[in-house]
C-alpha cells in the first residue's frame, strides 16, 4: 500500500475538532473522480483548508493512502503538501445551474434509506452515504436551550513553523439533532446528532449577535430548509459504528416543464 495522486470532488466537511498534534482538524468526505466511491480524508488540518480555500465542492487532486488505523472502507490518509485546485466552477452557489449541476451528481448516490446504510454497514462496513429524508416528518432539534450549551473556548494559542499565530478552535456541545422518518414504510423514525460545518459556524457567529429567543428562532427557520429540497449526508463514528449527519445537501426545489428547469 502506497501512497497514490488521485482526484476528488469535496462533498462534505465537518466543523473542525481539536489536536494536540494539527491544532484543529477536519474530517472531510467526497467522490473519487476515477471509480465514483464515496472517500473520507482524515485528518487535515484547518490550516490547510482555509490557506487552500478548499470548499464544498472544489476539485481537487492530491497524494492520498488508504488508512490502516480507520476499519471503514472508505478512509484514507492524505499528504496535505500535495493538495493541488482542479476546478472551482461548482462552488459558486448564486448561480442556480451549479445547484443543478451538483444535484445530478449526487443524484448516483442516493440511498433510499438508513435502514439500507445499516445494512450495508454489516456486509461491507461501507460507512457514508446520502438519504433524502421524508419532508413531512424532518424536525430540526436542539436539545437545550440555546444560552445553556456548553461551549468550551480556549484562548491558548499555538504557532506554525512558519511563525503563524493559531488559536483553537470553540468546542461545541452536539445538541443539534434531527428527527425524521426514511420514505420507506418500514421507516419507524430516526432521531441522529448533526455536525454540519454551516450549522456550527451559524451558532458560533449568532450567538453573539442574537439574544436567546431569536438565536434559536433563527436555527430553526434556517436549518430546516422549507424552501429547499433536503438530503442527509451519514457517516458512521469512528469508534462506534452509529451513524451521523456529516452534512447537509439542500438545493433549491425545482420542477420540470416542458423540458425547462424552473426554481420555485
Amino acid at each position: 500500500m502506497s501512497w497514490e495522486e488521485r482526484e476528488i470532488l469535496l462533498i462534505i466537511k465537518t466543523y473542525p475538532i481539536r489536536s494536540d498534534k494539527y491544532v484543529n482538524t477536519v474530517c472531510a468526505a467526497g467522490i473519487l473522480e476515477d471509480t465514483n466511491e464515496w472517500v473520507r480524508i482524515y485528518p487535515i488540518s484547518w490550516l490547510t483548508f482555509k490557506n487552500k480555500n478548499l470548499k464544498k465542492f472544489i476539485r481537487f487532486k492530491a497524494e492520498i493512502m488508504k488508512n490502516r488505523s480507520d476499519k471503514r472502507k472508505e478512509s484514507y490518509k492524505i499528504r496535505e503538501n500535495t493538495i493541488q485546485i482542479i476546478d472551482e466552477s461548482l462552488t459558486n452557489t448564486k448561480k442556480k445551474d451549479v445547484w443543478l449541476k451538483r444535484k445530478q451528481i449526487l443524484n448516483n448516490y442516493i440511498t433510499d434509506s438508513l435502514e439500507t446504510l445499516k445494512e450495508s454497514y454489516k456486509d461491507d462496513r461501507t460507512s457514508l452515504g446520502m438519504i433524502k429524508p421524508n419532508p413531512e416528518t424532518t424536525e430540526f432539534i436542539i436539545t437545550k436551550k440555546v444560552d445553556e450549551i456548553d461551549i468550551d473556548i480556549d484562548s491558548s494559542t499555538q504557532y506554525t513553523l512558519t511563525g503563524q499565530k493559531l488559536r483553537k478552535v470553540d468546542e461545541i456541545e452536539n445538541v443539534f439533532k434531527y428527527k425524521f422518518k426514511c420514505n420507506i414504510p418500514e421507516c419507524s423514525g430516526h432521531r441522529i446528532i448533526c455536525e454540519d460545518w454551516e450549522l456550527y459556524q451559524a451558532f458560533r457567529s449568532w450567538r453573539q449577535k442574537y439574544g436567546t429567543e431569536q438565536l434559536e428562532k433563527n436555527l430553526k427557520n434556517k436549518f430546516i430548509f422549507k424552501k429547499n429540497e433536503l438530503y442527509f449526508m451519514l457517516g458512521t463514528h469512528f469508534r462506534w459504528s452509529t451513524w451521523l449527519i456529516i452534512g447537509l445537501f439542500y438545493p433549491p426545489k425545482i420542477r420540470e416543464e416542458n423540458a425547462i428547469l424552473k426554481f420555485i
